[in-house]
C-alpha cells in the first residue's frame, strides 16, 4: 500500500515537473493589462553572433517581459522584415510575426501570413502558405524554414513558376 502511495507521488511529481518544463519553451502572447504604450519607436537587438537587429513600429505595448509591436519592421544587415503585427518576448529574442508578413533577404522575398522567429539565432519558420520571388521565379509551398547564417532556405511542398 505505502510503495503504490509513494510510486503515485513520484508519477504525479514527474509530470508536474514535465509540463512546466514543456510549458518554459512555448511563445505565448502577451495576455493582460498593457503596462506601457509608446508611439513611433525604434529598438536595438543583438543576436548569438552579434547580429544587430534595429527593430521598429507604429506603436510598442509592453506587458512583462512581452512586447507587442504594431507595423512592425525588423532590420539587419542580412535581411529585412515587415508584419502588422509582432510579439517578441525581450528575454529570448524569439516570437510571432503575424499579418501580410514579408521578409527579404539579398535578391529574394518571402511572403506569408504568420512566421515564428528567433532573433538570436536568426532563424524564421511557419507552416503557413508561403511565396517567395527570386530574379525571375517564383515558388510557393506550405511552410518554410529560413536560416540566415549560414543563408538557408527549405520551403516545404515547392512548386516552381518560372516568368
Amino acid at each position: 500500500m505505502l510503495k503504490s502511495l509513494v510510486l503515485g507521488l513520484v508519477i504525479a511529481l514527474t509530470a508536474y515537473a514535465l509540463k512546466s518544463y514543456v510549458e518554459n519553451f512555448k511563445f505565448v502572447k502577451p495576455s493582460g493589462e498593457t503596462a506601457n504604450v509608446l508611439e513611433g519607436v525604434t529598438i536595438r537587438s543583438y543576436g548569438k553572433e552579434g547580429v544587430e537587429w534595429i527593430i521598429k513600429g507604429a506603436r510598442l505595448e509592453v506587458m512583462g517581459k512581452d512586447v507587442k509591436l504594431t507595423d512592425a519592421e525588423l532590420y539587419s544587415k542580412d535581411a529585412s522584415l515587415k508584419a502588422e503585427v509582432a510579439y517578441i518576448d525581450r528575454s529570448t529574442g524569439k516570437g510571432e510575426l503575424e499579418g501580410d508578413v514579408m521578409l527579404l533577404y539579398e535578391r529574394a522575398t518571402i511572403k506569408s501570413q504568420k512566421v515564428y522567429m528567433d532573433l538570436k539565432e536568426g532563424s524564421f519558420e511557419s507552416d503557413k502558405p508561403v511565396e517567395m520571388v527570386e530574379d525571375n521565379s517564383k515558388i510557393e509551398g506550405k511552410g518554410f524554414r529560413l536560416n540566415l547564417r549560414p543563408l538557408q532556405v527549405i520551403i516545404n511542398r515547392a512548386r516552381t513558376k518560372i516568368e
